[in-house]
């Protein structure tokens, strides 16, 4: 008996600083929001999860957007600073009728608290009770935000979530807000840098070539002299042909 008893206390006491390492583990990768902080939660490596860059001042980032299975109203979000619309206050979630008539704080921006792991910014104290959970999923390559309604999950209880780079740890990478020149800023600079070789390319050689001298060491400057009158001709040939012909007489 006493063999017995003595097992089971050190299987108890084994048990017990198990779950005591396990619970300073996960604790200690806890992100806690930042003192002063609406939208800010930090990991004990100092990591963060910043939602600043989404935020849209005292409007809302993310504008009134239907759920995904449509009901009767609408949901808008900004993670930062509070915003009012019509009888929505300085709210963090606004509930919209789609026929305008009703506005709800869904969402008290001072109530905000992340989850342990940073998934998720939960926001209470809306009008009535009403609450808003909003999950974060992080996409390393989604430098625009994406936004998606869940609507009421139970009773005055709803769901949102934001996709973007700035709810990973530590935030986008370096560099990935740049965007790469467009198809039709290259064909502009192709065009700049061919003229400029034509221009100068044409003035040497008409200069050390051919020994020319004054306006004549302009490549094709006959050309040139003419184009003014040239875009006269086209641009009065296009209006006469806009214009009706008025020497017809209606029957």
């Amino acid at each position: 008996m006493e063999i017995f008893v003595s097992v089971s206390g050190r299987i108890c006491l084994t048990l017990h600083v198990l779950f005591l390492f396990i619970g300073a583990v996960v604790g200690q990768d806890t992100c806690t929001m930042l003192p002063g902080s609406k939208c800010v939660c930090e990991f004990p490596d100092k990591t963060k999860i910043d939602l600043t860059p989404l935020d849209s001042g005292n409007k809302p980032a993310f504008d009134f957007k239907e759920p995904t299975v449509p009901d009767d109203f609408m949901y808008a979000y900004n993670p930062c600073t509070p915003f009012s619309s019509g009888d929505c206050s300085n709210v963090a979630v606004c509930q919209r009728s789609k026929d305008l008539s009703h506005y709800y704080n869904i969402g008290n921006p001072s109530t905000a608290e992340f989850s342990g792991t940073g998934d998720a910014i939960s926001y209470s104290g809306g009008e009535e009770g009403r609450q808003t959970d909003v999950q974060l999923l992080c996409n390393k390559d989604a430098n625009t935000p994406k936004y998606v309604v869940d609507g009421q999950i139970s009773d005055k209880h709803y769901k949102l979530q934001v996709t973007s780079c700035h709810a990973c740890r530590g935030g986008c990478p370096p560099g990935s807000g740049k965007k790469g020149l467009s198809f039709g800023s290259i064909l502009c600079i192709l065009f700049v840098v061919l003229v400029f070789v034509y221009l100068i390319g044409g003035i040497i050689f008409n200069r050390y070539a051919r020994g020319a001298s004054g306006k004549e060491v302009i490549p094709n400057v006959s050309l040139w002299e003419e184009f003014p009158l040239l875009v006269k001709d086209g641009f009065v040939f296009v209006a006469s042909c806009c214009k009706s012909d008025s020497s017809y007489e209606s029957i």
